[in-house]
């Protein structure tokens, strides 16, 4: 044989012993995973899941196409309550086996359960393909066509899917995805008996489905059944033990019933089986210092302090914290220095140093507070609650960006956490992107189980964007988990007034009046009031102010308010009279003194109004309003020099009133001392970065006034939140500073809509007449700078840009028109 030859059998014969080494290998993979497999069925027979679950796992790095075990690991997954894992183990499982009917039909009941209804449609229709028999699967996809139908407001389709769901369940009463489809229409019908009725048979066959509980809660709460809300709080208890809000909600609910004692014996028992749960000790402490005294809370901490323990440190920041609270302020700041001072660096003493800076930025000392979260975040970048407070300041400083990148790193964190979507939804909505605002403030209200405070701000959102009748549905989903809220009934009361939607406002006032307290009884005077007013209902509005006036409770508002309808209705003499019988019962009343010196300049009678001011403010120097009515009447009556002393001396009275220093500002603007107006709009953006009319201004003057690139940045970076505004004044702001960036396509997105709001603005048709003349557009242009001049011959004061409007009609006139 030649030598070659040889060799190359060799070849050959090795090749076949590698071939047949790795088929030995292959086989023995398979055969270890199985082994892996077969431990772990063993292990779950015995109930040890855990050990199981490491078997799986085990099976899947030998064999990651082992369906049996890849089944098992979902299922254990799904009744273990990780949805996410159990999903995702589940796709793999259709990835690799498409015609899985388990897979598919549990991850339609999944998707299901989530709200995910392209994943429902998918998996489902699938599924129904394999067993179209399958009552399962067709109630999975009977509730996503109940689901379109409802969306879609079509009221045969809505019936046809009630009727399967209800032939679903005769056939087999233990599907629960019927009884959800019978249970939402029951609820959207407010038929709460029924809905319950179906609620307790869905959870007897799945007492686990958390969501039935807050609705079956809700509808409770709509009968008006407290016995029975607390007993199933007291359930919900002892079934989900981990579940916080849960635990809270019950003591809650035992506060609102004015039941305290049995409060304070709930969370003593808590306390008594966790004693080590340092959140748990300091719930407890809460209660106490809200609702019995904040001495009873510090004896309380001082007795678990003089006890001992691993959290001694955190009892001792808490103590600090309640006499802070209680007005001990440099007691507090004494005991926290001496806690910190020294302490070994943990992860506890950087929370508690979180608390600490907390009370200090309470305290006015920001500058210790912010060096405080620098040192902790220096020290651990994740620590979530330093992230919360450096964001917040970097938002009000308008360093955005770096806000959303420490805010997502808190996110990855903590994900469900409410009040860092509400932060993230602050830094959007600095940055102009009111759709990412929206976003966040909607899954602030989810994560918080739809808490008052972020329904709240996602109502609000909705309501300035246009959206009633989603900031309704926001509203009244809050109210059914918290149905004696009175700000929820508040909002609403004023979202139906926005609306003129008098009969269901009418109910909402009048479940305010229901609650018990004298606050809340004043709301519903109030929505009142402004509901008779808006309907231009006059007599009935006085007749219900005078019938209050007769009340001891809310006399005085009811007077003041019953004076100012009659000078709307310029019965001058009327209200004077009766304001000189209320000022003999109580001659020092600052609000009626107050309102008799707007009574006195509206009847002409400047002098007396001016004396009357006057007397006002030697004794109350911070009336801020008073100071304002004395200076308009100076300007009214041509005494210029009189009303510029008044303003000097209300701000050396006030120096950081916002209101004073936005009259200065504007009466520098008009006298055309830009630069100090400018430096005033800078200060009042320090006392409150959130004004967004204060950042409109500045942006506004910043860029009409001034043409250096540092002064342009800092008005896009003062604007950005004015993207996306509908307002024609801001819009003019925003769509100059796009132009003067070179961005006038976008520029003319703002500039044409404001200056068809507001046609008799020259600055505005100025702006956009600049605007198409860099777009090219020569004939709108022409048009424009026309439509403005027309607009300044009829001004006393030429506005400064007057010579070059004029030069640019002359220009455009005798300039060739491109083709545009």
């Amino acid at each position: 044989m030649h030598p070659f030859g040889f060799l190359r059998c060799l070849r050959l014969i090795a090749a076949l012993f590698v071939a047949i080494a790795l088929l030995a290998a292959c086989d023995s993979a398979e055969e270890r995973a199985e082994a892996h497999f077969q431990a772990g069925m063993a292990l779950l027979e015995e109930g040890d899941v855990d050990r199981a679950l490491i078997e799986f796992r085990n099976v899947f790095k030998l064999n990651g196409q082992h369906k049996e075990a890849r089944l098992t690991f979902a299922r254990l997954q799904r009744e273990r309550g990780n949805v996410s894992g159990a999903y995702g183990q589940y796709l793999r499982l259709i990835e690799q086996y498409p015609d899985n009917l388990e897979g598919r039909r549990a991850l339609a009941e999944m998707a299901l359960e989530t709200g995910q209804w392209d994943e429902v449609e998918r998996h489902g229709a699938a599924a129904a393909r394999l067993a179209p028999d399958d009552l399962r699967i067709q109630s999975i996809n009977n509730a996503l066509a109940y689901s379109n139908a409802i969306s879609q407001n079509d009221i045969a389709a809505i019936d046809d899917t009630l009727d399967t769901a209800r032939a679903l369940i005769q056939a087999d009463p233990e599907i629960v995805t019927a009884r959800q489809v019978l249970i939402d229409h029951l609820v959207r019908n407010q038929d709460w008996h029924d809905a319950i009725e179906e609620i307790d048979a869905a959870l007897a066959i799945d007492p686990e489905i958390d969501s039935l509980y807050a609705i079956r809660l809700g509808a409770l709460k709509e009968l008006d059944r407290p016995a029975d809300i607390e007993a199933q709080l007291r359930q919900m208890a002892e079934r989900f033990p981990d579940d916080e809000g849960v635990k809270q909600m019950l003591v809650q609910t035992l506060i609102d019933h004015r039941n305290l004692d049995a409060a304070e014996q709930f969370l003593r028992a808590e306390v008594a089986q966790n004693s080590e749960d340092h959140m748990i000790v300091q719930r407890l402490i809460v209660f106490l210092d809200q609702y019995r005294s904040a001495s009873e809370a510090i004896s309380e901490v001082d007795r678990i302090i003089a006890r001992g323990g691993a959290n001694t440190a955190r009892y001792k920041a808490l103590r600090a914290v309640l006499k802070f609270r209680a007005g001990e302020v440099q007691t507090a700041i004494e005991e926290m220095d001496t806690l910190l001072k020294d302490a070994e660096r943990t992860i506890e003493t950087r929370e508690i140093e979180v608390e600490f800076a907390r009370l200090l930025f309470q305290a006015d000392d920001s500058t210790r507070a912010r060096a405080l979260i620098e040192a902790v975040l220096e020290e651990d970048p994740t620590q979530v609650d330093a992230l919360k407070f450096k964001a917040a300041w970097l938002i009000d400083e308008d360093g955005t960006g770096e806000a959303i990148v420490l805010l997502r790193e808190a996110l990855s964190q903590t994900p469900r956490d409410p009040q860092l979507m509400t932060l993230m939804a602050r830094a959007h909505e600095r940055n102009g992107n009111q759709e990412l605002m929206g976003e966040m403030l909607a899954l602030a209200v989810e994560t918080s189980q739809r808490a008052p405070q972020e329904s709240l701000r996602y109502a609000r959102y909705l309501s300035a964007r246009g959206d009633l009748k989603i900031a309704e549905s926001v509203l009244l989903d809050a109210l059914r988990l918290a149905p004696d809220s009175a700000d929820l009934l508040m909002a609403l009361g004023k979202l139906y007034l926005q609306m003129e939607d008098w009969g269901r406002l009418e109910t909402v006032i009048r479940t305010i009046d229901d609650l018990d307290g004298p606050e809340t009884v004043g709301m519903a005077n109030q929505l009142r009031a402004e509901m008779l007013s808006a309907q231009r209902r006059t007599d009935d509005l006085k007749a219900f102010l005078s019938e209050l006036a007769n009340n001891p409770d809310f006399k005085l508002p009811a007077e003041i308010a019953l004076v100012r309808t009659m000078l709307a209705q310029e019965n001058i003499g009327g209200a004077l009279a009766r304001l000189d019988l209320l000022l003999e019962e109580t001659p020092d009343s600052l609000p009626l003194r107050y309102v008799k010196a707007l009574s006195l300049a509206a009847d002409q009678k400047n002098e007396e109004a001016e004396v009357l001011y006057r007397s006002i403010l030697e004794d109350h120097p911070e009336a801020t309003d008073v100071w304002i009515s004395l200076y308009a009447l100076l300007i009214d009556t041509n005494a210029p020099e009189q009303a510029a002393q008044v303003l000097n001396d209300a701000l050396d009275a006030q120096p950081e009133s916002f209101k004073l220093l936005m009259i200065r500002a504007a009466n520098y603007e008009l006298d055309g001392e830009i630069e100090m107006a400018i430096s005033v709009y800078e200060k009042l953006y320090e006392l409150n970065s959130q004004s967004p009319v204060v950042a409109n201004n500045l942006a506004s003057l910043l860029t009409t006034h001034r043409n250096d690139d540092e002064s342009l940045q800092r008005a896009f970076t003062l604007a950005r939140r004015l993207r996306g505004t509908r307002d024609p004044i801001f819009q003019d702001t925003y769509g100059w500073i796009a132009y003067r960036l070179g961005n006038y396509e976008e520029a003319l997105q703002y500039l044409e809509p404001a200056a068809a709001k507001l046609p008799d603005q020259p600055l505005l048709l100025y702006h956009l007449a600049k605007t198409y003349v860099a777009l090219d557009r020569h004939e709108d242009a022409l048009r424009t700078f026309e439509n403005a001049a027309s607009v300044v011959e009829g001004l006393d004061d030429q506005p400064n840009f007057t010579s070059e409007l004029l030069s640019e009609i002359e220009r455009l006139q005798t300039e060739p028109a491109r083709k545009e």
